[in-house]
């Protein structure tokens, strides 16, 4: 088949980890044997113009068989959603209009994120089926979007031709607050993993302390706060540690409330960054905790599972697709005791979970070919349609 993905934001230089699922999923659909073409336009904040002033403009690309048409510019229209919106759809459609003549018409778009790709993408009627991806956290926030963002989101699935979620929860919060009509069938698939890349070591090296893994951007959502603090009485009668992998705003703040706890021995944080780093870190781990806000998937999880590690998250969003009592303890939010008592569970406990089953399970949800099979059902349907 012949794909054009249109992300609503996409990595570029100075931002190489904008987007990067839409990246992996181009990728991986055209390793699989189908012509795929990025069309990325975004417009950026005037406060990123220092850090991105050599990515603005426009370039082509190919990369791992994806030929990319990606612009970037400054918005000009901060504080005015219905302006910058206008600015974007006529981008769009400009990029879209050059990726037609040069590479002629694709059995189908396949957008990511209704705002703003999907709406703008839909509001011309091309001809060419849509099917769109939903990825934001808003989904899961009560009015976590203004009128304007409803109405377009709505008008979207109005000119869809199939609309996919990662999981039941945002599927559930989409049919909960917008209407979705009949000529748009919905489709929960999950994301995906490399399961021939992330999977264990043959043999374990010994580690003189139980590692708890978080995998995550340190913003404030993530509650990396309330994982260290429910681990202060553990850390203190346990052979047990966190370890932190990633980068962000809270990282001082994290850093000081294990000092403040008397964690500072404890609780380490790794700030790099990259599939090798996270692969090592999952690899010696005997647990991957994910206890966000809100999260529409958990990537995390999966990739953890795939590597035959148990996990702990809260039952809320993506999460509740993917724990089992087979591989996992699924959490109330706001419940600093079930936090502590599901993490002495597993210090307790670790026979309770046997890695090679949690990684055969693992493949037959989560694998790469598996979830690309379930995404070209979806594109052989909606193209029978037309």
């Amino acid at each position: 088949m012949k794909i054009f993905i249109v992300p609503s934001w996409y990595p570029y230089a100075s931002k190489p980890i904008n987007g990067t699922f839409f990246k992996d999923h181009a990728e991986k659909l055209a390793e699989a044997g189908h012509e795929v073409v990025v069309i990325a336009t975004e417009i950026i904040s005037l406060r990123e113009y220092f850090s991105a002033r050599k990515d603005l403009g426009t370039r082509v690309y190919t990369e791992n068989k994806v030929k990319t048409y990606q612009q970037l510019v400054i918005n000009r229209h901060p504080k005015k959603p219905e302006a910058f919106y206008e600015r974007y759809k006529k981008l769009l459609k400009q990029q879209v209009d050059e990726v037609l003549k040069n590479e002629g018409q694709p059995d189908l778009f396949h957008a990511h994120s209704s705002l703003w790709a999907g709406a703008a993408l839909t509001f011309y009627d091309l001809g060419i089926p849509v099917v769109i991806s939903e990825h934001l956290k808003e989904f899961l926030i009560f009015k976590g979007f203004s009128d304007f963002q409803h109405k377009l989101i709505e008008d979207t699935y109005k000119k869809a031709h199939a609309l996919i979620t990662p999981s039941s929860a945002v599927m559930n919060r989409i049919d909960q607050y917008f209407k979705v009509p009949e000529t748009c069938p919905e489709h929960v698939v999950p994301n995906m993993v490399d399961t021939d890349y992330f999977k264990p070591l043959e043999k374990k090296t010994f580690a003189n302390r139980y590692t708890f893994l978080i995998v995550a951007m340190l913003r404030p959502e993530k509650r990396i706060d309330k994982i260290i603090e429910s681990f202060v009485s553990l850390g203190n009668t346990h052979l047990a540690k966190i370890r932190v992998v990633g980068d962000g705003p809270e990282y001082k703040k994290l850093v000081d409330i294990s000092r403040q706890c008397s964690l500072t021995r404890q609780v380490e944080f790794v700030r790099e960054t990259g599939r090798d780093v996270v692969l090592k870190n999952i690899q010696k781990a005997d647990v991957c905790m994910l206890y966000s806000k809100m999260e529409t998937f958990g990537v995390s999880l999966i990739e953890a599972l795939s590597c035959g590690v148990p996990v702990i998250g809260g039952n809320i969003g993506g999460a509740t697709d993917i724990i089992t009592k087979e591989n996992g303890i699924l959490i109330p939010i706001d419940n600093p005791v079930t936090l502590q008592e599901a993490m002495k569970e597993m210090i307790n406990h670790p026979e309770k979970y046997d890695p090679k089953k949690i990684r055969e399970d693992a493949i037959k949800r989560f694998d790469k070919k598996v979830v690309i099979g379930k995404l070209e059902e979806i594109y052989k349907s909606v193209k029978r349609e037309t």
